[in-house]
């Protein structure tokens, strides 16, 4: 990095319409498809999962998932763009992780529920940072960001629901 940029402070740093709407692009892209990852892990994880109370919640997540889908639909038509492909490595890569600690590590039933749980608040975390970031850039670039409230409320909602019951396991 040159001197000059290394003394810049964020504040001085003026970044173009052009790349920051490309940049939200990306991520509402890296949202989109690492969604459609999510619904097909959920759906697997809740064929795992024994408690009701697990399943359950599991079917909340994946019609909230299918819910922030359709409206990441309108926000693509909102912007006149279509959805491209993408690197979502880092969430698949949590999926990963969390398929191999809960099947292929021999764990019992309840054990298998307390390593879903644990992941699945990992991933609505990474949810709210990456719905968080999109809020910003949208603002940034003039876009309506009021329509992302909605899919924030809900991956907060869901983490505080899998934390809830992860209590209640550890309790």
């Amino acid at each position: 990095m040159s001197d000059a940029l290394a003394s810049l402070q964020p504040k001085d740093v003026q970044i173009d319409d052009f790349l920051l709407k490309k940049t939200f692009l990306e991520h509402l892209n890296y949202i989109y498809l690492g969604k459609h990852h999510l619904l097909d892990f959920f759906k697997e994880v809740k064929e795992i999962a024994k408690l009701n109370v697990l399943k359950m919640a599991l079917q909340e997540g994946i019609d909230d998932t299918e819910d922030q889908l359709m409206q990441m639909d309108e926000i693509y038509a909102a912007i006149k763009e279509k959805p491209s492909k993408t690197n979502t490595l880092g969430l698949k890569a949590i999926t990963l992780e969390a398929y191999l600690a809960v099947i292929k590590s021999g764990k019992t039933p309840l054990e298998r529920d307390v390593f879903i749980l644990f992941y699945l608040q990992q991933i609505e975390g990474i949810e709210i940072s990456y719905y968080k970031v999109l809020k910003n850039l949208a603002k940034a670039v003039g876009y309506n960001y009021r329509f992302l409230d909605q899919p924030i409320d809900l991956a907060v909602e869901n983490k505080i629901l899998f934390e809830t019951i992860y209590q209640e396991y550890i309790n």
